[in-house]
């Protein structure tokens, strides 16, 4: 997009971005680096406006998950060629969701309203945690799951393996395998499908809307009981190698949200509720 040398020295600082440099504590920090290699290429004052950004994003959005990669490269040049260097780094902070702010989005929701987090784990959606808690004087009350809205999973802490015994009353306990895939919910309502990761994106179009379409969802439709019309499952979405007969990780460097038609794995959803 940016049309750099591959070798150049610009263009290894952003694909080495992690890496720390002297004495700069930017090391980690992609949206910084990428603003120091932009800012002689860019506009010095930007035209385009909030609305524009938004439609922009949209766009971006959807086509991603339409696999549309060259709508995708138009909307990320006209971006790029509209806004100066530092609206691209905090456009990029906002992408990828790490605004480095030096305070958490708990700490924003506290102020906003003391319900607010709360809702947000169960919807997932700002829009909606706006909209329903703008008086800060109207309590929510009860907060429930809803089908087809992505709410946040229940993750797993760390523990300190000497209290583990005290902590479990010194009674007989069992030890999951943790499996390294993608944790991801699936909604079900008859013959139709929804699945969200963690942070509530939408992974539909990849595992299938239907019986009919994606990589799990025809194989797995007929395994419901039959008086099963309706549930929310959470588990993790695993690729499985027919050959090695094991699971994929991610440290083979794969991403089971962009699994081909013709690879030779197979979708596994392995669910724990």
């Amino acid at each position: 997009v940016l049309g750099l040398p591959k070798e150049g020295k610009d263009a290894l600082k952003l694909l080495n971005y992690r890496t720390p440099t002297g004495s700069s504590s930017d090391a980690g920090d992609f949206a910084a680096i990428a603003y120091f290699v932009l800012k002689s290429r860019c506009l010095k004052d930007g035209n385009l406006t909030i609305q524009d950004v938004n439609e922009h994003l949209d766009a971006i959005a959807s086509n991603n998950g339409a696999k549309k990669k060259e709508q995708i490269e138009k909307s990320l040049l006209h971006v790029i060629a509209n806004t100066a260097a530092l609206e691209q780094k905090w456009l990029i902070r906002m992408i990828i969701k790490d605004m480095k702010l030096g305070f958490s989005q708990q700490t924003v929701f506290s102020i906003f309203h003391r319900d607010a987090a709360e809702l947000h784990n169960v919807t997932t959606d700002l829009e909606k945690v706006c909209i329903q808690l703008h008086d800060p004087n109207v309590c929510l009350g009860d907060v429930s799951i809803s089908m087809f809205s992505a709410f946040k999973p229940m993750l797993a802490a760390i523990a300190n393996i000497q209290q583990i015994e005290k902590q479990m009353n010194h009674q007989s306990f069992y030890i999951e395998t943790k499996l390294d895939g993608e944790r991801m919910q699936l909604h079900k309502d008859g013959d139709v499908y929804k699945y969200f990761s963690r942070n509530g994106f939408d992974y539909t179009q990849q595992f299938g809307a239907s019986p009919l379409e994606g990589s799990l969802t025809p194989f797995i439709h007929n395994v419901f009981h039959i008086n099963v019309q309706n549930c929310i499952l959470d588990g993790e979405m695993m690729a499985y190698n027919p050959n090695t007969q094991t699971f994929m990780q991610k440290g083979n460097k794969f991403d089971i949200k962009r699994m081909v038609d013709d690879s030779d794995l197979q979708t596994c959803y392995c669910v724990f509720d």
